[in-house]
């Protein structure tokens, strides 16, 4: 923040890519975003546990969540988020595809949504 504060573009990057890197975030990791929306909290939180539960075993990958999404009530839906983080080489996608064929198929209102290295964690 001092960096952005004083103007300071160079070093504000230097710290932010050091800290990406030490995180294993994005461009030297993979991130995945899957948000399960449901008429209600109880359906919604309950398929996102389904999920954590269905995801394989990986060495390279492992899954953060359910939480609520940060906006956990919207357009009459209530969201939870699961991230999925590993390194650069995973095959996040291959990961996330094994993850919601293991998990029972959404019933009812339930909706699962996808973004592989999301822009966005809203």
């Amino acid at each position: 923040m001092r960096a952005i504060v004083s103007g300071d573009a160079e070093a504000f990057y230097a710290r932010e890519i050091a800290e990406r890197e030490r995180s294993g975030l994005p461009p030297f990791g993979r991130l995945a975003g899957v948000i399960v929306s449901a008429a209600t909290r109880a359906e919604a939180e309950s398929h996102a546990r389904a999920l954590r539960r269905a995801a394989p075993e990986a060495a390279d990958i492992f899954v953060l969540g359910p939480a609520e999404a940060p906006l956990s009530l919207l357009g009459g839906r209530h969201r939870f988020r699961l991230l999925v983080q590993g390194e650069r080489r995973a095959d996040m996608q291959g990961f996330v595809r094994r993850m919601l064929a293991e998990a029972p198929r959404p019933r009812g209102s339930v909706r699962v949504q996808v973004d592989i290295d999301p822009q966005s964690f809203l």
